[in-house]
C-alpha cells in the first residue's frame, strides 16, 4: 500500500484539484493508494473532501496549530503505515502516469527514494533532480527554469530530490526516523535524502512523464526557508559531492 501525505493550510480550491490529480494517479498504480490530508491549521478547517474524490481512500488529520511541515508528515505517516509514502505539495498535479512510474522506477533500480520531473506552468523545469554547488551555494534544483523540451530525460542517481513528490520506501521511513522536525520549514527533505544515501539506499528521479508543480503557494514559505538553510549547512555543507 501506498500512503499519501499532503499538508496543506488552506489553498482548499488547489489541494481539491491535487487530490483529484491524485485519485487519477492512483487508478494506474499497482498497488493500493491512500491519502492522508494534514490540515495544518486552516481557518477554516477542512471539513468534507471525500465528495470531491469519492474513489479515492481519504482520511483528514486536524492539527489546530499549524506544525513543521516535518512534524506534519511524521505524524501522517505514524497515522497511516504503508509499504511507501509518497510525500505530495498541495500545489503539485500529478501526470496520471507519474505515479505508476515512479513505483516502476523504484522496484527496478531498488531505490530507497525516487522523485518526479515537475514542471512550472509555463513548460520550464521546476524539479528534475537537486545538485550541490560550492561554499554556501548547497543543494539546487538542477535546469531550473530551463524548457522542459530541452531537458533529456535520462535516468540517473542523485544525492537529492524534492519532496513537493517523492516517493519513500517505508523500510527506508522507518530506518530513518521519517523527516527531521528540527527544520522548521525547506530542505528536510534534502536532508532526508542525504541521510538515506548515508545509510546505503538509492536516491533516483522519474524522468518520463511531466507533472505541473506550482511552487511555494503555502504563505510563509519563504521566510521559515532562511533558519532552515542555516541549519541544513552546519549540518551537511563539506558532506556532499559538488555538483556544479
Amino acid at each position: 500500500m501506498i500512503t499519501t501525505i499532503i499538508v496543506s493550510r488552506g489553498l482548499e480550491e488547489l489541494l481539491v484539484q491535487c487530490l483529484r490529480c491524485l485519485e487519477a494517479a492512483a487508478r494506474g498504480a499497482s498497488e493500493p493508494v491512500v491519502a492522508v490530508v494534514v490540515d495544518n491549521g486552516s481557518s477554516p478547517p477542512f471539513l468534507d473532501l471525500g465528495t470531491a474524490v469519492p474513489g479515492l481512500p481519504l482520511s483528514i488529520l486536524r492539527n489546530d496549530r499549524r506544525v513543521s511541515f516535518a512534524r506534519a508528515n511524521n505524524l501522517a505517516a505514524a497515522s497511516s503505515p504503508a509499504d511507501r509514502f509518497l510525500l505530495l505539495n498541495n500545489d503539485v498535479l500529478l501526470h496520471p502516469h507519474a505515479l505508476r512510474a515512479m513505483v516502476e522506477l523504484q522496484d527496478r533500480t531498488g531505490a530507497g527514494i525516487c522523485g518526479s520531473r515537475l514542471l512550472f506552468p509555463d513548460g520550464t523545469i521546476q524539479h528534475c533532480g537537486v545538485v550541490f554547488g560550492p561554499g554556501q551555494v548547497g543543494p539546487y534544483h538542477v535546469h531550473r527554469r530551463r524548457p522542459g523540451r530541452l531537458v533529456p530525460r535520462t535516468t540517473r542517481e542523485l544525492q537529492a530530490v524534492s519532496g513537493a513528490c517523492m516517493l519513500v520506501g517505508g523500510a527506508v521511513w522507518r530506518a530513518l526516523g521519517g523527516l527531521d522536525e528540527s527544520y522548521p520549514f525547506g530542505l528536510e527533505d534534502i536532508d532526508l535524502c542525504l541521510r538515506a544515501r548515508r545509510a546505503g539506499f538509492r536516491v533516483v528521479c522519474a524522468q518520463e512523464f511531466d507533472s505541473l508543480h506550482f511552487e511555494a503557494m503555502t504563505d510563509g514559505r519563504v521566510e521559515l526557508d532562511v533558519p532552515s538553510r542555516r541549519l541544513f549547512m552546519s549540518r551537511w555543507q563539506g558532506r556532499y559531492g559538488v555538483e556544479g
